[in-house]
């Protein structure tokens, strides 16, 4: 049950990205999703692939780096576009 909810929420936060992306975009706001990656948190618990410390480098990063392209996209904390 958790899984669903999880992905139900996210779907729907994908959604409200790219209609956000939209609206916003006109007036110079990008709206973007970061993925930050499996950490290594309680929530992602110790089989996670990554600390939280390579996890927020990697989206300062993504963020630094952000232009028009970028509206509506979900975006990895490597950088890389996630498919919806």
């Amino acid at each position: 049950m958790k899984i669903v909810i999880h992905c139900t929420f996210q779907a729907a936060l994908n959604m409200v990205t790219k209609s956000m992306s939209v609206d916003l975009k006109p007036h110079g706001i990008l709206a973007i999703t970061l993925h930050p990656g499996w950490v290594a948190t309680e929530m992602g618990g110790s089989n996670a692939l990554i600390d939280a410390t390579t996890s927020v480098s990697g989206l300062l990063k993504v963020m630094e780096g952000l232009n028009e392209d970028s509206a509506g996209s979900f975006i990895s904390f490597k950088g890389e576009i996630v498919p919806w």
